[in-house]
């Protein structure tokens, strides 16, 4: 490990420089703040020992350099050393967030003992650190490559829906404004200007997807509850379209399972990198479900494509 000391008196920086060797520690010196603050920004020590009183700049001074940097440099440990700090000044820089202040002459074994355990603390943190971050590297390559395939295609059979389409374009294209069926000459002229001006938005999509589900109660082959995922994502997507984000609560009336089944199907898609779920900045008890962004990028050119595939089977 490698600890900056910080010192203007030459004798003392040598006797804690050979003390900390002793104990296998890297040492670099400065004999100022100014100096001092160039070391650490080129060394990047592991520990700081510096004495509060020193010349250019003190070591208040350069202690609240560091704690402000938006760098690392402002979590290396800091140790003060001082020949006559009070207790009101010992109390202050531990609250300024200081990991020890102590006093001179310095009892050797002590400051060794000290150094020894803000080092072992860093590098304990640091291991966890770690440890995490590789449990999150792990994991992001399988959210980047999440499949949208390994959910089966709502438009796998595309006649049902289309067959839907059309009922309901003929139904549209039969009625007067009164509602009364026309002679069949006027249901064709009819039928044929509301195809010419045919369109479909996402949110008629995803609407006619839910009418269907809860018309057929199946709308893609059921593999370990898929139905029910898909069903959860519809719900989720039409809200989002809107421009809103639906509270679970809302799942569980919307959704034909119980309680503990939607929690899990959630808990699959959040892991599957397909939704995620936050609380509520108005009302911390609720918590809200949305689509994450990337799954969402591929389910709406999945729509999107699918509308188009709609358009051209029914003109």
């Amino acid at each position: 490990m490698k600890v900056a000391v910080i010192d203007d008196e030459a004798d003392h920086r040598e006797m804690i420089r050979e003390s900390l060797l002793m104990n296998g520690h890297d040492v670099v010196e400065a004999d100022n703040g100014i100096t001092g603050l160039e070391t650490i920004q080129a060394e990047t020590p592991d520990l700081i020992i510096c004495d509060v009183r020193m010349p250019k700049m003190n070591g208040d001074e350069m202690f609240d350099i560091l704690r402000q940097s938006n760098k690392d440099l402002g979590l290396i440990p800091f140790i003060f050393l001082s020949g006559n700090a009070s207790e009101k000044e010992t109390i202050s820089r531990l609250n300024r967030g200081a990991d020890n202040c102590l006093d001179k002459p310095i009892e050797l074994s002590l400051l060794s003992a000290y150094v020894n355990a803000h080092l072992s603390r860093m590098k304990r943190t640091s291991n966890y650190f770690r440890a995490q971050l590789d449990a999150i590297a792990s994991a992001i390559p399988e959210a980047i490559e999440h499949d949208f395939n390994g959910y089966t295609s709502l438009l796998s059979d595309i006649s049902g829906y289309v067959d839907a389409i059309v009922a309901l374009i003929n139904r549209q294209a039969g009625r007067t404004a009164a509602g009364e069926i026309k002679n069949c000459a006027d249901c064709d002229n009819s039928l044929a200007s509301l195809l010419e001006n045919f369109s479909i938005s996402r949110l008629d999509y995803i609407s006619l997807c839910l009418q269907e589900y809860e018309n057929r109660k199946q709308l893609v082959r059921t593999t370990n509850g898929e139905d029910l995922s898909w069903l959860l994502i519809l719900i989720v997507t039409k809200a989002q379209i809107k421009g809103e984000k639906i509270p679970v609560s809302d799942l569980y009336l919307s959704a034909p399972s119980a309680k503990s089944t939607i929690n899990a199907r959630i808990n699959s898609l959040i892991k599957d990198g397909v939704i995620n779920k936050m609380h509520d900045i108005e009302d911390g008890r609720r918590q809200l479900v949305s689509l994450t962004d990337h799954f969402k990028a591929i389910l709406f050119d999945h729509i999107d494509a699918s509308i188009e595939r709609l358009k051209r089977a029914i003109l």
